[in-house]
């Protein structure tokens, strides 16, 4: 048996478990708290930034007058004309057969506006709108035109809060990040699973190296990656309890779900029920948790989620890559930003929860069309591994963050058919 090294761990995701179920409230009340939380937090950095002479300004204080130079925080929203309208789609008026749907609605003609508590102003100037999406919150240094637009000079984004360094241990402490199980087709690389259980155990001879695995987080998907029929899924996960039950005897499992996992739709997915995988939930070291997903291991701070986010903002931006969204995500200090718009999320009325009011060590995002990594360096000497989780299923591969040094590798455990 592989001797494992010990980790202390703290699980943070207490955000995001859901206390009441109203769905009847109205987004508004989730926008407005999210304006005013980041307007306390951007509000000493612009002032940092732009010297305290800028005053910063209400939209409502600029009362059209022009030549008004100041600091705006406000929220950005993208007035996107191809962006999915049910009111457009049930429209009868135009006689028109239905347009299939856009895998990308981003376009040079959206017009970007920033908004407050009571108004919202036409942005224009030193900003690339198509890098930028609807929920978005920021702090804009310029000034008023005759034409009512608000010239922007320069902008600001919150990098996502202080973070607490690390302080080396010169040991090697692997997490592992696998994603995009899709168990419905695991006959077609169950090879690869095997290889990977006996890697986790460290049965190929990586005796050592399995014994600087900490913990392996599963970010969704585990079931399925696409939509699948009752009966499907109730084999596939009695399938999944076993895996996850031999991998838990291995090393800690941490398990989230995912878009098309049999779990609730809209962020925050709630982990899920015991009773799914009674063999491993009988296992100390295995549980079940929310996404998004937050953890402390010892000093390391450890984010991510199944790529809902990610894959949100790749079709309403004109970001190339999953990379790009991911590192935005974190620039922007905030998980979710299309949360309500375009991404299904809770109607939050007193907190947002996606707002990154710690900076992570490693920040992750599951299900990627392949493994991406980069060292991400902030402001004061911020530090962040992010990694895009490849889909196992697709890649057979998953990837290795070592918690002392925040080097990043994929393992990849196709088997090549002879």
């Amino acid at each position: 048996m592989t001797n494992r090294l010990e980790t202390k761990y703290e699980n943070l995701s207490s955000i995001f478990r859901l206390k009441g179920h109203d769905y009847q409230k109205q987004f508004c009340h989730l926008y407005a708290h999210r304006l005013a939380e980041m307007t306390r937090l951007l509000t000493p950095l612009a002032q940092k930034k732009w010297g305290s002479k800028e005053p910063i300004k209400k939209l409502c204080e600029l009362r059209g007058e022009q030549d008004v130079h100041c600091i705006l925080i406000g929220t950005i929203f993208k007035h996107q004309a191809h962006k999915p309208s049910i009111l457009r789609d049930i429209s009868e008026e135009n006689q028109l057969a239905p347009q299939p749907p856009r895998q990308n609605y981003s376009d040079p003609e959206d017009k970007i506006v920033l908004e407050d508590e009571l108004q919202r102003v036409r942005l224009q100037g030193e900003l690339n709108g198509q890098l930028l999406a609807t929920g978005v919150v920021c702090a804009a240094l310029g000034g008023t035109d005759s034409d009512g637009f608000f010239n922007v000079e320069d902008i600001l984004f919150y990098e996502s809060g202080p973070q607490k360094p690390l302080t080396p241990i010169k040991r090697s402490r692997l997490l592992v990040l696998a994603s995009g199980l899709d168990q419905l087709q695991a006959h077609k690389f169950v090879d690869a699973l095997n290889l990977f259980q006996y890697w986790l155990a460290g049965s190929l001879g990586n005796n050592k190296e399995a014994g600087s695995m900490v913990r392996l987080i599963v970010a969704g998907n585990s079931v399925a990656r696409t939509q699948a029929n009752a009966n499907d899924t109730v084999q596939a996960v009695s399938q999944l309890d076993q895996w996850f039950a031999s991998w838990a005897r291995s090393l800690p499992v941490d398990i989230m779900p995912g878009a098309y996992d049999p779990a609730n739709f809209m962020l925050p997915q709630q982990p899920f029920h015991k009773c799914m995988f009674p063999q491993a939930a009988q296992l100390a070291t295995f549980q079940a948790v929310t996404n998004p997903y937050s953890c402390r291991l010892d000093e390391a701070l450890v984010v991510g989620t199944s790529g809902q986010n990610v894959s949100d903002l790749l079709r309403s931006t004109s970001l190339h890559s999953a990379m790009e969204a991911l590192r935005c995500t974190l620039t922007w200090g905030h998980v979710a930003p299309t949360a309500p718009d375009t991404l299904a999320c809770y109607p939050y009325i007193d907190s947002d929860p996606f707002i990154l009011r710690e900076c992570p060590h490693v920040y992750y995002a599951g299900n990627c069309e392949s493994f991406a990594t980069e060292l991400h360096e902030g402001a004061e000497g911020k530090r962040t591994r992010l990694v895009c989780v490849p889909s196992f299923s697709k890649t057979q591969s998953v990837a290795v963050v070592d918690l002392d040094t925040l080097d990043c590798r994929m393992v990849n455990f196709s088997v090549d058919a002879e």
